[in-house]
């Protein structure tokens, strides 16, 4: 026979012999009070015949298996109940109808790449793992659990990299081999955004446009270019220092502003150099910021929106377009068709 353990939320079920009636009953010299004490299933309040003997809860066995759902039989040839917690429970009708309650309903995903460009979408970036990480940057909770290949799950970690760091999207492992999204926001970065708030009051009634060249200038005043050195945002925000950094913290300050700022920023590589595709006027445009920074001495004459063709030469050969577009629709359903 399968034999298991039994454990339900905070509820430690006494199996022992049951005195029969209500309020208060005798047997073999024990008396039996019936017990008020509340009783919860997995948090949820459920209601079954219980009794006080000795301090103690005792439950009708048949009860509890109908409430918590494992199989339990009389084995007349060795004198023995048995219980087996792999199977489910059989009704005999000699139970007292207890309120179980109703299963948690499985999350059904909306169908969000109805919305989005279809070129987008192959064996790896998959309709359904658009959907679930969609549902979580739109929803900014956890996504339903989906079934993922290792391809698609691979390449969803670099998706989850690409549209946002604050919050941040993490791929988290479920049940039975499913995974699903979750947004949250680093308590390594909250400082950062706190230290930002002054600055962003001052992006108010600005067009996107506007807005995001004020937050070029602003991190542009915090980072000196440095090949060899890295400052995250939390470095590059946290004070008023001018700090060293190379393209991947200008594209990363950039993605964390516009974060804060609800302006679509995705980040891009290619084999040597980092930058960022932002969504502006309902327009998807290139933003290097490293050049912007190192390649003009007057900002006001400085180009900071570009067209991809205007990017030239192998150090803008993306490694992976495909994440981009992606990572594209995922912001902003339909903005790539």
């Amino acid at each position: 026979m399968k034999k298991g353990t039994i454990v339900y939320g905070i509820i430690c079920f006494m199996l022992g012999a049951i005195v029969s009636g209500s309020g208060i009953a005798y047997a073999a010299g024990v008396m039996a009070e019936k017990s008020t004490t509340p009783f919860f299933l997995n948090g949820t309040p459920v209601e079954v015949d219980a009794y006080l003997i000795n301090g103690n809860n005792y439950f009708k066995l048949r009860d509890i298996a109908a409430l918590v759902d494992f199989g339990v039989t009389w084995n007349a040839a060795s004198g023995t109940v048995d219980i087996d917690t792999m199977v489910g429970y059989t009704p005999e009708g000699t139970e007292v109808a207890v309120n179980k309650p109703e299963p948690e309903a499985t999350p059904v995903l909306t169908a969000h790449h109805e919305q989005a460009n279809p070129a987008v979408f192959n064996s790896t970036y998959t309709r359904e793992a658009y959907d679930a990480l969609r549902e979580c940057i739109a929803n900014g909770g956890d996504s339903a659990p989906i079934s993922m290949s290792a391809d698609t799950r691979t390449a969803m970690m670099s998706a989850t990299t690409a549209v946002g760091c604050y919050p941040s999207y993490n791929l988290k492992s479920g049940a039975n081999g499913t995974a699903y999204f979750q947004a949250a926001y680093s308590s390594a970065f909250g400082d950062a955004a706190a230290a930002c708030q002054s600055f962003l009051g001052t992006l108010a009634g600005k067009s996107d446009s506007d807005k995001l060249y004020a937050i070029a200038c602003h991190i542009c005043d915090r980072l000196e270019y440095d090949a060899g050195s890295t400052a995250t945002p939390r470095v590059v925000f946290a004070s008023d220092s001018s700090k060293k950094g190379n393209c991947m913290s200008y594209a990363h300050s950039l993605q964390f502003l516009c974060d804060l700022a609800d302006i679509p920023c995705v980040l891009v590589h290619s084999s040597t150099h980092q930058w960022n595709e932002v969504y502006v006027n309902g327009e998807w445009h290139s933003v290097d910021l490293t050049s912007f920074d190192i390649g003009y001495t007057d900002r006001g004459s400085a180009t900071l929106l570009h067209t991809a063709s205007e990017l030239q030469g192998s150090i803008f050969e993306q490694t992976e377009p495909q994440l981009t577009r992606f990572a594209k629709e995922l912001l902003v359903p339909g903005s790539t068709k």
